[in-house]
């Protein structure tokens, strides 16, 4: 037997009080995170978009995502066994995990992100996969923290459109960028590739190397 129309809107209406119910615990949550945290997590929109839409969409993305392309960047980034490395912007962090197995066990994968769920869901699949040379940051992409010169390679993968200060980011990366280390950045368009190569070369820190429509690659 088919629900009435009556029935119908009543469930409409209750599915509408959850997912309100649900969206007003995020943003609770999200001002606690923030009293905590301050400037170091990222804002609402980004937060409530990753909590609200991606959990649906991640998996598929992450499964789309063939690790052999992904190693394919990591390597043209020119990361290498031993390097020292960070990511910025890390998603469900994929491509730190094989970053990981590049670098081996004398290397160093740093994972920097300002929303909770990204490291969170690092930190599950690295202990889950038994991996030991990933330390999280759990930072704005402007402040990592990490001591001068102290980086191989740095990459940024469909993530440097969202920063905040982007001028800042460019010269924290040049701060923590080894002598003739590189510094790379895989967009998810050509328009944000021209937009990142524009600001990286309005600093005048980094040396161009390459780049295609969507990967730029720079040195120190």
């Amino acid at each position: 037997m088919e629900p009435t129309a009556w029935e119908k809107h009543h469930i409409l209406f209750w599915v509408l009080i959850g997912i309100g119910i649900y969206i007003l615990v995020l943003i609770i949550i999200y001002l606690v995170l923030k009293h905590l945290f301050g400037k170091k997590l990222g804002p609402l929109w980004l937060y409530l978009s990753y909590l609200t839409f991606s959990p649906f969409f991640w998996p598929f993305a992450e499964i789309t995502a063939l690790p052999r392309k992904r190693k394919t960047w990591l390597l043209k980034s020119g990361l290498k066994k031993g390097h020292i490395y960070l990511e910025e912007g890390i998603g469900m962090g994929t491509s730190l995990i094989l970053a990981s197995r590049i670098v081996g066990k004398d290397g160093i994968v740093y994972a920097l992100d300002n929303q909770p769920l990204h490291i969170a869901i690092l930190y599950v699949r690295s202990k889950i996969r038994g991996i030991k040379n990933i330390k999280f940051i759990f930072s704005d992409s402007a402040d990592t923290g990490l001591e001068d010169i102290s980086i191989d390679t740095i990459f940024i993968c469909d993530a440097f459109h969202e920063f905040g200060n982007k001028g800042k980011t460019v010269i924290e990366m040049y701060r923590v960028l080894k002598p003739d280390g590189n510094f790379s950045i895989l967009e998810e368009s050509k328009k944000y590739t021209d937009y990142g190569q524009k600001i990286i070369e309005e600093a005048g820190l980094f040396k161009f190397i390459e780049r295609d429509n969507k990967f730029l690659k720079y040195t120190k």
